[in-house]
């Protein structure tokens, strides 16, 4: 049985480490997944949609306010250099320590400016997730994968026990569901820090602006390259709630939400392959093990996708039948899905090289067409021309993204 299975699966050390990351990271998404329809029966379609308004908002805001830092703390991090690790490590946390201070001060004054319903809060998951992200990205550049694992269990436990409480038990249930995000989060930074930093990689002596330009340089683009992928869904949001109102930005909410698992078993094997490749000296002379990967990742998300579309479309009516509106957009989504999948996969050989500008410019050329199309169609097609703008967005971006990778490997 095992002989018949084997090659599906990726070159033993990317499916070891994907093994060790997934009991982590996609316990805590699966178990989102699994609450999320229950936190959207008990808020209703407006609360749900004003829940994933601010989570959006959170998303789109983070590389902003991040810089990305923590992507440059990890490619420095994978260096072989031991100095470059110390660079690396010192100057990001410098830099976002103050991007986090910068952005507390913005919300105390925007705070002061007048009413801001639920501007405390989301400032909250904001801050917290901008630097448990960046601990995590030092985990991973650390090898300390078995404890990034630990730390992300955490996460989901305390989320999904606050989560919980907060719609069955307290009466401001928006507020706090919002708030047992940023307390899971907090939790999981605990975690982090206490076993996980490492005090010879911290040293003012190579705290130098210059350093701070390399990691920056690398870093930016990257900003771009994120809001572009973010904004190339979440946009629509805006869109969608200022054009067809709050409800059908919940309908938006449920079937996007019911695609993730797709995503999630697609990307599955994304960060112990791009840890594979990125310590390779000859990353092109791998192109058969690349090629490879991504006919297997195809392969494995194709059998996901038919699992997923029928037991939503068996089940959900059954057990959720108020959030049975969504079931139609469903296959578009999980399509959008597809395209981003191997986006993902296909930006490995742009960090190899540290081309993240190259990066970005494919992604945001794929949110303009998006944005475009989607505000062309939403009045006429309403939510499937907001689709339409999706499909099209991702798919221009896994194309560009294509033919990099070819003249990557031919060159």
């Amino acid at each position: 049985m095992k002989n018949i299975f084997t090659p599906l699966f990726p070159e033993k050390s990317i499916s070891r480490n994907a093994w060790i990351y997934a009991l982590g990271t996609y316990s805590s998404k699966i178990i989102s997944i699994i609450i999320f329809p229950i936190i959207a029966v008990e808020l209703g379609y407006a609360d749900t949609g004003r829940y994933d308004l601010v989570i959006s908002t959170v998303a789109i805001l983070g590389p902003v306010f991040s810089m990305q830092i923590a992507d440059a703390i990890y490619r420095w991090l994978t260096d072989a250099d031991d100095q470059n690790k110390v660079i690396g490590f010192t100057n990001g946390t410098a830099v976002l320590l103050t991007m986090t201070v910068l952005l507390a001060v913005i919300t105390f004054f925007a705070k002061l400016s007048g009413p801001a319903p639920l501007l405390l809060v989301g400032a909250a998951i904001l801050m917290s997730q901008m630097l448990l992200n960046t601990m995590m990205q030092v985990l991973r550049g650390n090898s300390q994968v078995k404890l990034y694992a630990g730390a992300m269990i955490v996460r989901s436990v305390v989320f999904t026990l606050g989560e919980l409480w907060a719609v069955f038990y307290s009466e401001n249930k928006l507020e706090n569901v919002l708030a047992a995000f940023a307390v899971a989060n907090l939790a999981s930074l605990v975690v982090c820090v206490s076993w996980g930093i490492k005090r010879d990689q911290f040293s003012f002596h190579f705290l130098r602006w210059r350093h701070i330009k390399a990691l920056l340089s690398y870093a930016l683009p990257l900003v771009f390259n994120t809001l572009g992928w973010l904004l190339l869904i979440n946009a629509n949001k805006y869109i969608i709630k200022s054009q067809l109102g709050f409800e059908m930005n919940g309908i938006f909410a449920v079937a996007e939400k019911l695609a993730t698992p797709v995503f999630f078993l697609g990307i599955f094997y994304f960060f112990s392959a791009q840890d594979h490749f990125h310590v390779k000296k000859d990353f092109k002379s791998l192109k058969g093990e690349f090629r490879q990967l991504l006919k297997k990742v195809s392969l494995i998300t194709s059998g996901g996708v038919v699992l997923l579309l029928v037991g939503v479309y068996l089940l959900l009516p059954l057990i959720f039948p108020d959030l049975a509106a969504s079931i139609e957009y469903l296959p578009l989504m999980v399509l959008a899905n597809l395209f981003m999948i191997l986006g993902v996969y296909l930006s490995i050989p742009y960090t190899y090289h540290k081309k993240s500008m190259a990066l970005a410019t494919t992604t945001l050329k794929g949110f303009v067409v998006t944005l475009v199309l989607s505000i062309a169609l939403v009045n006429a097609m309403g939510l499937y021309g907001v689709y339409i703008g999706i499909l099209a967005g991702t798919f221009l971006t896994m194309v560009l993204r294509v033919r990099f990778a070819r003249s990557f490997f031919k060159s």
